[in-house]
């Protein structure tokens, strides 16, 4: 099978997780003679209100979700609920064929679904219903939820019962090692501002707390490390007190590549070396620095260290290599969330430069200490140019996904020809994935089912050791991923384990590659960057710009887009959105064409910035006929704010009554080495106009003082005749 059909099979696997097993299209049952919405057009999801039944359970719940996509309601109906009395024994069981005799143990009325609409029933089943006592061993059950013949979904129950494997039985419990991520969420693009620090910190420090109860490896992205230090003293107290525990926290650790960007598809498309962020001076702006706060020296990281190389600083200024993207790396992220360009909560905040400290330097905000420089790419997209990539920059450790190797014997600690790799397993995360991503409660509660089924079937088989890596892009948006981690060191069938005390194995690296839509989508991105970077020449810190562009474009690489089920075309779309409002840099905006009806006025010229940083450019206005002239054509140094407007008054004067004309209006840099505008403003010259209205209040003005004399005249001859 080739590794796109691979990438298709697990997205279709990950969807049916996330919205349940459905049946086959049927019509759904009408209760009225209206049309009714079809299977076809409903899902059915259900799960388990707990993942464990235990044999202290008095009942079972199982809560049911009914989304309705149709344009037709859907009628009112009975759900049903079976189960299969035969524990199942593998994980390919879970999906399947159920029974044609299952045990019903339940069912409910679920009245009409509206179009467009979901709606959710819970199934109580007495324990007295279900086959289960103290003395039936573990295991793991299928349920059934039936909404018509054919729109059902099927989803895992696990019995806890007296014994099981480990306790009396042939199995032991798994030995579970855990990858968790410290990352930030999607909505944010480039850094966080301080507002969404102090909102972030509360879970990042739960997650802290349960990864080192699990005994787990953290993955961090230095955009979290360096978004808390780039505000010195300005950062939120309880972040600077978050990043203190990080940095002395004995947990196994390694950063992820800079905005968890993906190196796979960086090997795809011929980079020499791993992209790096050229400098953070758009955000240390807003921060205050002494010398007891700012970050230390330490010592200069191996190239790649923003690629998951711990404790390796990233040269300022340095590029993509001599691949597609040398010299290009700025991907136009947008000026508002997540944004720490012109708007947020820090726009104003700079301190007073003259009583702080130098802001720190980009190694300075990056460094960090590790044992072994890892990368984890995205999940089975290695193949053997990325791991020369990895190389080149000197990771030597790989986090492979399960999909991505033969296993050929042993635990998820292998060597490969050159370095090692810890293999992370497939199945897991995708449940995981649900359990902390899915949309629905009823749906997190189904990945976690599932997650809890596997885990108890390895068990159950001696499978061996195993990697559970947590999604990244799923922890970063849920709203308490720390949960999911309680939850599985309360399974008694797994022994939270570190990496480290892992079996080792050997396996066979199994070639895959980046999708290509996403890999030629990536490309034109890379391509924009240089376009973008010039217009930095009209700013007052060019270099904000570079640096803003390259953190934008390598979280455009997160590996969070590489996920099944992600539409990533559309998440390029509005990337390059956002480049064409960032690439009409500081413009005059034209506007209908304006009246000149004096023959001497100033014509106000408007300018606005696209740009996330303050500009400053010179405009020039010069006639486009002899109908018109400019007396003062220049003018130098015009400060327009960040996205905002500033306005220019250009005097002229008519040299004819009447006609057509324009003002040519060109923008250019201070520095005159480039124009970034140049259009014509037109203008309608109505100057005889004036001299009309003029003469018109005259004869008026005449007209009323003679009218007024000649009033006077004859009350003056009334009076002297009376």
């Amino acid at each position: 099978m080739s590794s796109s059909a691979r990438s298709r099979a697990r997205s279709l696997i990950a969807a049916a997780l996330s919205l349940g097993l459905l049946g086959a299209p049927a019509a759904a049952k009408a209760a009225t003679e209206m049309p009714a919405a079809k299977a076809a057009d409903a899902t059915v999801l259900a799960s388990p209100r707990e993942p464990v039944l235990g044999s202290d359970a008095t009942e079972l719940q199982v809560d049911v979700l009914i989304d309705n996509r149709g344009a037709q309601p859907l009628a009112e109906t009975t759900v049903e609920l079976a189960l299969d009395p035969r524990p199942i024994e593998s994980t390919d069981d879970l999906d399947g064929v159920f029974p044609q005799h299952p045990l019903d143990l339940g069912e409910a009325q679920l009245g009409a679904t509206a179009a467009g609409t979901e709606q959710t029933t819970t199934i109580t089943v007495p324990r007295d219903r279900l086959p289960f006592t103290s003395d039936t061993p573990s295991g793991v059950y299928l349920l059934r939820v039936s909404v018509s013949p054919d729109l059902d979904a099927t989803v895992p129950l696990v019995w806890q019962g007296g014994t099981w494997p480990g306790k009396g039985g042939e199995g032991r419990p798994v030995r579970l090692g855990m990858i968790v991520p410290i990352v930030l969420p999607s909505d944010i693009h480039t850094l966080p501002t301080r507002s969404q620090l102090a909102e972030l910190q509360p879970g990042w420090s739960q997650l802290l707390d349960e990864a080192r109860s699990a005994q787990a490896t953290l993955a961090i992205d230095p955009r979290v490390v360096a978004g808390i230090r780039a505000y010195g003293d300005e950062a939120p107290e309880p972040t600077r007190q978050f990043l203190a525990r990080l940095e002395a926290s004995t947990l196994p650790n390694f950063l992820l590549q800079f905005g968890d960007a993906d190196p796979s598809a960086q090997a795809d498309l011929g980079f020499s070396a791993l992209m790096q962020p050229t400098n953070l001076d758009f955000v240390t702006r807003f921060g205050t620095f002494t010398a007891e706060t700012a970050p230390g020296d330490g010592e200069p990281a191996p190239s790649g260290s923003s690629d998951g190389a711990s404790g390796a600083a990233v040269e300022s200024g340095a590029t993509a290599g001599d691949g597609p993207a040398a010299g290009a790396a700025e991907d136009g992220a947008t000026g508002s969330e997540g944004d720490t360009g012109s708007n947020g909560d820090d726009t104003g905040a700079e301190g007073d430069e003259g009583d702080a400290a130098a802001a720190p330097s980009l190694a300075q905000l990056l460094q960090w200490d590790t044992v072994k420089p890892t990368a984890w790419p995205a999940e089975g997209s290695v193949d053997q140019a990325t791991l020369d990539l990895l190389r080149a920059s000197n990771i030597a450790t790989v986090v492979l996904d399960s999909e991505n190797v033969d296993r050929s014997s042993g635990g998820p600690r292998v060597a490969l020809e050159q370095g090692t790799a810890v293999i992370t397993d497939a199945m897991l995360a995708d449940s995981a994935r649900t359990a902390l991503g899915a949309p629905s409660e009823v749906g997190r509660a189904a990945g976690l089912s599932r997650l809890a089924a596997q885990l108890l079937l390895a068990a159950q088989s001696g499978s061996g050791d195993l990697v559970l890596g947590l999604d990244r892009g799923a922890v970063g948006d849920t709203g308490d991923p720390a949960l999911l981690i309680e939850q599985l060191r309360a399974l008694d069938w797994v022994t939270p384990t570190p990496i480290a005390g892992l079996d080792e194995g050997t396996a066979l690296l199994r070639g895959s590659d980046t999708l290509e839509e996403r890999r030629e989508l990536l490309r034109a991105a890379v391509g924009r960057e240089s376009s973008v970077n010039e217009l930095g020449a009209v700013l007052v810190n060019p270099e904000y710009l570079s640096g803003y562009q390259r953190t934008r474009l390598l979280e455009l690489f997160a590996t969070r887009y590489a996920a099944p089920g992600v539409d990533f075309a559309e998440v390029a779309g509005q990337y390059r959105e956002r480049d064409a409002e960032l690439l009409q840099g500081v413009h005059a905006i034209t506007t209908e064409r304006m009246q000149l009806v004096g023959a001497s006025t100033r014509v106000p010229v408007q300018l606005h910035n696209s740009l996330p940083f303050e500009a400053v450019v010179d405009v020039q206005a010069v006639p486009s006929s002899a109908g018109l002239a400019v007396e003062e054509p220049r003018f130098a140094g015009v400060l327009v704010p960040p996205e905002g407007n500033e306005r220019v008054l250009v005097p002229v004067h008519s040299r004819v009554s009447s006609g057509e004309s324009g003002l040519v209006v060109t923008v250019a840099a201070a520095s005159g080495d480039l124009t970034v505008f140049t259009g014509t403003l037109p203008i309608s010259i109505r100057s005889g106009v004036e001299t009309v209205a003029l003469t018109v209040l005259g004869v008026l003005a005449s007209l009323l003082l003679g009218f007024g004399i000649y009033r006077s005249v004859r009350r003056r001859r009334r009076s002297a005749a009376a």
